[in-house]
């Protein structure tokens, strides 16, 4: 009882958690031809470091890192911090559909890859199936289509969705131990140590304040990583990385409502039929485990 208690709150966290990745879309659109690649980042890191350290320090949820924990929290930073650039860029060079498609494949895939690899986690035949359906799913809301131009984006899309996949999955190494407020921190300290010497190299202005829309979708964009990361977090915590991962495909159905809700974009029988199937492969497994404690 207590496990199964565990795993619903993981998994209404990890919920929760792709309304708020979902709304990604929203504030690219809107700042996309005003901020760089390598800007957008680091102006992100800054906003919500200035709101993180105070209220970790007022609260005391720093703790001194252990030696053995040092290398998790590296990997979580590195790959939270490098992955901001090519999202952008993807989202910024590639149709929507495309991009969202190559980017949750690969963070998806990932999840799998890293419980199985670094969390010993069992790969059974219905997570395999889940992983099948979603994929289904995820190519039928959105058809690949790429030109020679747009390979590159590609690449750095899908490299972005396996860094996301590392930050929020390793996670689980350390977040037992240390808060969320903690992780996060350092995450946003790396990814503002990163990107800020970048964006100065390649010469990209901060745009005026002058500009509102842009700067209030930059503040929106970052309290919205904030949350979504928090509860991403907390969720993985109490669940295994392939269930996490089929879960968080959910973001591809909220980001399409957000995108018929605010940008007046189609409903279609495609959209439906796709998120149905994404649906269908983030329950199976619980749906098979009742199955299981009724047949026993």
């Amino acid at each position: 009882m207590i496990k199964n208690s565990k795993a619903l709150k993981g998994s209404i966290f990890i919920i929760l958690s792709a309304v708020f990745f979902g709304t990604y879309g929203i504030w690219s659109k809107l700042m996309a031809s005003s901020f760089g690649e390598f800007n957008q980042a680091w102006i992100r890191a800054l906003i919500l470091l200035i709101i993180l350290l105070p209220f970790g320090f007022l609260t005391k949820k720093f703790k001194k890192i252990d030696k053995v924990d040092i290398k998790w929290f590296a990997i979580i930073s590195l790959c939270g911090g490098l992955n901001q650039a090519p999202y952008f860029f993807g989202f910024k060079h590639l149709p929507v559909g495309t991009a969202t498609l190559l980017f949750y494949l690969a963070l998806t895939i990932g999840a799998y890859i890293i419980g199985k690899l670094f969390f010993g986690e069992k790969i059974t035949k219905i997570k395999y199936l889940a992983l099948f359906i979603s994929i289904i799913g995820l190519t039928i809301i959105y058809k690949l289509s790429l030109s020679q131009a747009q390979i590159l984006p590609a690449v750095l899309t899908m490299a972005s969705g396996l860094m996301g996949a590392g930050a929020v999955v390793f996670s689980k190494k350390i977040s037992a131990r240390y808060s969320e407020t903690q992780i996060l921190s350092v995450l946003f300290v790396a990814m503002l140590a990163i990107n800020f010497p970048i964006s100065m190299v390649m010469g990209e202005i901060v745009p005026s304040f002058s500009l509102v829309i842009p700067w209030t979708a930059e503040v929106i964009y970052s309290l919205a990583l904030l949350a979504a990361n928090a509860l991403v977090i907390a969720g993985f915590k109490y669940l295994e990385p392939s269930i996490g991962g089929i879960l968080g495909l959910l973001e591809v159905v909220f980001a399409a409502i957000f995108g018929i809700v605010f940008f007046q974009e189609i409903l279609t029988i495609q959209f439906i039929f796709g998120s149905i199937l994404i649906l269908i492969a983030a329950s199976l497994s619980d749906v098979m485990k009742l199955i299981q404690a009724k047949i026993r």
